[in-house]
């Protein structure tokens, strides 16, 4: 057998073309491509800096409070008693993603129970100042992410939304046009607020949700104000089994990662 031509080029990974490398890196999750694809080579290294990559920041792997999730709903359904080692890790990874990203990312989706606080949520509102949908879990606080981009027009959030919450909303993300808080906490008292307050709301999701006993503002009050401003109003039918009783309690529970991903809000689906 004749042996092979040993003046024959072979074509070697790091020798790839860097469009072709971007689009095998599409397949890595953000985690895998700043601190391991990066790390191989320099064309490597160069190609994960397309901007095709970050368009779209996807951070549904830091789910560390899944794991506890059960017993902190034993304690209280919301709640900011999350572990620093958790934040920490979030900030750590937002921070080597934005040395790749850049400016480019108009998309940020956080995990539904990923842990965030303050510091987390302004780097990444000064970091990426073009995101215009923006995905924020459970356990975070809300800051003035607004006044950083003001091309924020899609905005989902699960947590709890009091009347204090509503007004951050309303005065921090002022350009928000569709708004989901499925499975959030809420007070009618908030939700009419935001109806109100947001100017360009055109369309607002509350389905599954639980709400605290306020009597001060009726479902009525709240629908006809979407009417009147023109709002389209989405909300869980009479007779949805999972809203009922206990059965919320059941539903949030078993919340995750498909469900967050879901919505009735075609444009709020990560």
């Amino acid at each position: 057998m004749d042996k092979a031509d040993s003046s024959k080029q072979v074509s070697k990974w790091e020798t790839l073309d860097r469009d072709i490398l971007s689009v095998i890196f599409r397949k890595l999750n953000v985690e895998d491509l700043t601190m391991g694809a990066s790390r191989v080579c320099i064309s490597w290294f160069l190609a994960s800096h397309n901007k095709s990559l970050w368009k779209t920041i996807d951070l549904e792997k830091f789910q560390e409070v899944d794991k506890r999730l059960k017993t902190l709903l034993s304690r209280i359904v919301f709640t900011e008693n999350f572990k620093q080692s958790f934040i920490n890790e979030t900030s750590r990874s937002l921070r080597n993603i934005t040395k790749f990203s850049r400016s480019v990312p108009e998309n940020l989706f956080f995990g539904c129970c990923s842990s965030l606080d303050d510091e987390c949520l302004m780097l990444a509102a000064a970091s990426m100042p073009n995101i215009e949908k923006l995905a924020l879990p459970r356990w975070c606080y809300l800051s003035k992410v607004g006044e950083r981009c003001s091309n924020l027009t899609n905005f989902k959030y699960v947590g709890c939304l009091g009347k204090e919450t509503a007004e951050k909303i309303v005065s921090y993300l002022k350009n928000i046009e569709r708004l989901s808080l499925q499975y959030a906490y809420i007070s009618r008292p908030g939700v009419l607020r935001l109806i109100t307050g947001l100017q360009d709301l055109v369309i607002l999701n509350i389905s599954h949700c639980r709400e605290f006993d306020d009597e001060t503002v009726t479902m009525e009050n709240i629908v006809q104000a979407a009417n009147q401003k023109h709002v389209q109003f989405i909300r869980c039918s009479n007779n949805c089994t999972g809203c009922k009783d206990k059965r919320w309690f059941e539903g949030f529970r078993s919340y995750g990662s498909e469900s967050w991903r879901n919505d009735e809000i075609k444009e709020l689906e990560l």
